[in-house]
C-alpha cells in the first residue's frame, strides 16, 4: 500500500528522532571489600551507641552505593541529614513501643493506633518518596516527589477496595496504577518523569506467576498421590517424605511467585518509563535475579549476615549495568528546579512499621 506524503514526511522526523538518540548505559563501581568496612563500622558503631549512630550509618551506606552509581561521566549522591532521620526515627520507635505497649495494657487502644497507622499508609508512601526524592541528587541536581496525598488516597485505597471487590480481578491494575503515581509525580530538574499505560504488561506478569504457581501445584498433586490411601501414618518413611515434598513445594512455590513478581514489575516499570524525552531502557533477565536474590539469601544464611555488603553490591551491580537510558540532546541544558526541606518522619515510620514503599 503507497504511503501518503504527509506520513512520509513523519516517518522521516520520526527517524531523525530516533537517529539523535544517544545510549548511555548506567555503571556501578561500588566494590564489596570497601562496601563491607563501611557496614561493619556502620554496624558496630549502632550497636556500640544503642543505636543512636544508626541514621549516620544509614547515610554512609547509602551515600557510597549512590556515589558508585554513574550515568554519562557523572554520578548520584544522598545528602540526607543524619540529625534529621535521628529524629524521625525516634518519633517512629515512640510510636511503635506505643502500639506494642497498647498490645498489653490497653487492647482497645491498640486497634486505635493500628487503624490510625493502617489509615496514614498513603501519607507515608508520600512522605518517603519526597524524602529520598529531595536528597538524592545527579550532577547536583537534585529529583523532586510532588505532595500527591489525595491522589495517593485514591489509588491506594480507592483501587484496593476496588480490587477486593472484584475478587482480585482488578488487583493487577491497581497495582499500575500505584506505580504510575509514583512515576509520574517524579521530577528531575525541569524533567517530568512518565509512565505510559502498561496495565497490560501488569496483568501479563500476573499471569506468568499464577501459571507458575499452578505448575508447581500441579507437581505437588502429583507427589500426594503418592500418600497411602489409608492415611498417613508417621512410622511410614515413604509417607513422612511425600507429606515433606508437599509442604516443601508449597513454600517453594510461595516463594517463587514472590521473588518473580518484584522483579518482573520492576522491569516492565524502568523499561517503559521516560523522563522529559529521554527514554529508560531495563535489560534485566528475571530468573537471573530471582537466582541472585536467592544465592544471596543463602550466603547471608550461612555467613550470619557477614555477607549482606556483598550480596548488596552483587544485586546492585547487575541492575544497573543492566540499564540504560536513551539520552535526547544534552543532560547538560536540564534546569535545576528547587524543592522544600522535606522531614525524614514520613520515611522512618514506614521503616519502623515494614510498610512497602516500592514499585
Amino acid at each position: 500500500m503507497p504511503v501518503k506524503c504527509e506520513q512520509g514526511g513523519d516517518l522521516e522526523a520520526q527517524a531523525d528522532s530516533v537517529a539523535d538518540l544517544r545510549n548511555e548505559r548506567f555503571a556501578f563501581t561500588g566494590n564489596a571489600s570497601e562496601y563491607f568496612r563501611i557496614w561493619i563500622i556502620s554496624l558496630c558503631l549502632t550497636i556500640v551507641t544503642l543505636g543512636f549512630y544508626s541514621p549516620w550509618a544509614k547515610v554512609r551506606k547509602r551515600r557510597y552505593l549512590y556515589r558508585s552509581t554513574r550515568l554519562a561521566e557523572g554520578s548520584f549522591d544522598y545528602h540526607a541529614d543524619p540529625i534529621a532521620i535521628l529524629k524521625g526515627r525516634l518519633i517512629a520507635v515512640v510510636l511503635l513501643a506505643l502500639y506494642v505497649a497498647s498490645s498489653y495494657f490497653a487492647p482497645g487502644i491498640e486497634a486505635f493506633l493500628g487503624f490510625a497507622i493502617f489509615a496514614a499508609i498513603p501519607w507515608l508512601i508520600v512522605r518517603s518518596r519526597m524524602f529520598n526524592a529531595r536528597y538524592t541528587s545527579y550532577r547536583n541536581l537534585r529529583f523532586r516527589f510532588d505532595p500527591v496525598y489525595g491522589e495517593a488516597y485514591t489509588v491506594i485505597v480507592g483501587w484496593s477496595l476496588l480490587a477486593g471487590l472484584t475478587l482480585g480481578l482488578l488487583y493487577p491494575h491497581a497495582h499500575y496504577r500505584r506505580s504510575a503515581m509514583i512515576v509520574n509525580n517524579s521530577h528531575f530538574g525541569n524533567l517530568d518523569f512518565a509512565l505510559p499505560n502498561v496495565s497490560g504488561g501488569f496483568y501479563a506478569r500476573y499471569v506468568q506467576v499464577s501459571l507458575l504457581m499452578l505448575g508447581v501445584l500441579i507437581v505437588l498433586g502429583v507427589l500426594a498421590t503418592l500418600l497411602p490411601s489409608d492415611g498417613v501414618s508417621i512410622d511410614d518413611p515413604g509417607s513422612a517424605v511425600a507429606v515433606t515434598a508437599v509442604i516443601i513445594g508449597l513454600i517453594v512455590a510461595m516463594g517463587l511467585a514472590a521473588s518473580y513478581l518484584g522483579p518482573a514489575i520492576a522491569k516492565l516499570v524502568i523499561g517503559s518509563m521516560n523522563i522529559g524525552d529521554h527514554r529508560m531502557n531495563c535489560h534485566w533477565s528475571v530468573p537471573r535475579v530471582v537466582f541472585i536474590n536467592f544465592t544471596n539469601l543463602v550466603a547471608i544464611a550461612l555467613t550470619l549476615g557477614l555477607a549482606i555488603p556483598w550480596a548488596t553490591v552483587r544485586l546492585q551491580r547487575y541492575q544497573f549495568e543492566n540499564m540504560s537510558i536513551d539520552v535526547a540532546g544534552e543532560l547538560d541544558s536540564i534546569i535545576a528546579t528547587q524543592a522544600d526541606e522535606v522531614s525524614a518522619m514520613g520515611e522512618e515510620i514506614g521503616e519502623a512499621f515494614d510498610i512497602d514503599i516500592g514499585f
